[in-house]
């Protein structure tokens, strides 16, 4: 028995160090992450990693602190990586208890990850938080590491994450991306990973333009957006807020999806139209309102703000500039002072590496800082008389506050 042990031991030992170099060989779970394709109430969307040759996929949960506990199966998908072969696992939970906290483990009914915690939302709107990124790619992730562990830290009370596009430099790496999750190991596996496409998501090593394959390989999100764009393109509710969340990459994408923003206009108008929440917040990695000194993306303007005036919107949120800013509210693309009428416009700055020196306040900006010193990350307070947004730099100062209060 000694002896049966001990090659065990060291066969598990072998798979681990040829693991390290192979990923496609390794049969434990890895970047175990929670995303959302249901209702955050009642399900919960749980994917993994493994090597080419673990098919089998499988949740095993309960209540926290009961027994027994439950297994569900979900699908298996093979992935070409620049790295080999790889299978990405996800399996969706349904009818869970709101407001109920689970403990869960993924594998394939031999080889087990750790076990983990999530808690589904209220089924009625309660006020909640959520933390929220700017950029976080760069060639290392330990800035990132850093960030969003201490933002979370700080922070246990919220219930999701959200990063608005490039979250690794190069989207087509597996290597950046097998850093992007071993920075977020305990919190992504945690609270649930809301994610907007990013123009690094397109990139290959070798710096040229493809689809987005690893990016929507990896993330699962709900599929009510339009067709061509599902998965990039979606909305949900949580409490009393509609989130709507776009793609802005027209340039790296529309070869292979024509017509991408009018897809958009005609889904968003619905989307927005079709909610009853107090809350509309939208999503999008390039800023409509940006901070560069030369224009650029008047196509999204033209597109989209229309809509976010009609609908009433009350903020949009934007990434790719790596500057935090803050608009005065616009209507129509005019604005006069903090308590004017429309939509308020973010850009959330950076939570990895990557500064920019060029970008520049605009006239519009009722708030800007340049975080070349260090990251930032962004706190939102959501209830039914209120909007609080918060910003911070790395250090904990606070940079800026905004709120909207329901009339």
């Amino acid at each position: 028995m000694r002896r049966k042990a001990l090659w065990s031991a060291m066969m598990i030992a072998a798979l681990l160090a040829y693991g390290m170099t192979r990923p496609g060989f390794v049969p434990w779970p890895r970047h175990v992450m929670l995303t959302w394709t249901g209702a955050p109430a009642t399900t919960q969307t749980i994917t993994w990693h493994t090597g080419r040759y673990t098919t089998e996929s499988r949740v095993e949960y309960t209540e926290s602190g009961q027994a027994p506990a439950v297994t569900l199966s979900g699908t298996a998908k093979q992935v070409e990586t620049d790295g080999g072969v790889i299978t990405v696992h996800s399996v969706e939970v349904t009818e869970l208890k709101p407001a109920t906290h689970y403990r869960y483990r993924v594998g394939d009914g031999l080889f087990w990850s750790p076990y983990h915690n999530f808690t589904t939302a209220p089924a009625e709107a309660r006020p909640f938080k959520f933390l929220l990124f700017g950029d976080s790619q760069g060639d290392s992730y330990g800035l990132w590491q850093e960030t969003v562990h201490t933002a979370y830290a700080r922070n246990r009370d919220a219930v999701f994450m959200l990063n608005i596009g490039d979250l690794v430099d190069i989207g087509l790496s597996y290597r950046q991306w097998t850093q992007w999750f071993q920075a977020g190991r305990d919190i992504v596996d945690t609270i649930p990973v809301v994610a907007v496409m990013g123009n690094h998501e397109t990139y290959t090593t070798k710096w040229e333009i493809a689809q987005p394959l690893l990016y929507t390989a990896f993330f699962q999100f709900p599929g009510n957006g339009p067709e061509g764009l599902k998965g990039k393109v979606y909305s949900f509710d949580y409490g009393d807020a509609h989130f709507s969340i776009l793609d802005s990459q027209v340039q790296e994408e529309e070869a292979w999806i024509p017509q991408m923003l009018t897809l958009q206009k005609d889904w968003l108008e619905k989307d927005l139209a079709g909610t009853d929440k107090r809350w509309k917040l939208v999503f999008i990695h390039r800023p409509v309102y940006h901070n560069r000194a030369s224009e650029g993306d008047q196509d999204l303007r033209e597109t989209f703000t229309p809509l976010f005036d009609r609908y009433q919107v009350d903020a949009v949120f934007a990434g790719h500039d790596h500057v935090y800013a803050r608009s005065y509210p616009l209507a129509g693309g005019s604005w006069s002072d903090e308590q004017g009428t429309g939509p308020v416009y973010f850009t959330l700055g950076r939570s990895g590496i990557r500064t920019f020196a060029r970008t520049q306040p605009k006239a519009w900006n009722a708030a800007f800082y340049n975080p070349l010193d260090q990251p930032d990350y962004l706190t939102i307070e959501v209830s039914d008389q209120k909007v609080l947004v918060q910003v911070f730099k790395l250090n904990g100062e606070l940079i800026d506050r905004w709120s909207k209060t329901a009339y």
